[in-house]
C-alpha cells in the first residue's frame, strides 16, 4: 500500500511540476511578444 500511495504523491508533485512549468513558460512567452513588440516600435521609430 506504500507504493501506491508514493506513487500518488509523486505523480502528483510531477503533475503540479509541469503545470507550474507551463505558467512559467507562457508568461515568458507573453513577456517576449511584448519585448518583441517594443524592438519593432523602436526599429521603426528611429528610422523616422
Amino acid at each position: 500500500m506504500e507504493r501506491k500511495e508514493n506513487f500518488a504523491r509523486e505523480y502528483t508533485l510531477l503533475f503540479n511540476g509541469i503545470t507550474d512549468t507551463i505558467e512559467n513558460l507562457e508568461a515568458l512567452l507573453l513577456r517576449l511578444k511584448r519585448l518583441q513588440s517594443e524592438a519593432e516600435e523602436t526599429f521603426v521609430a528611429a528610422g523616422e
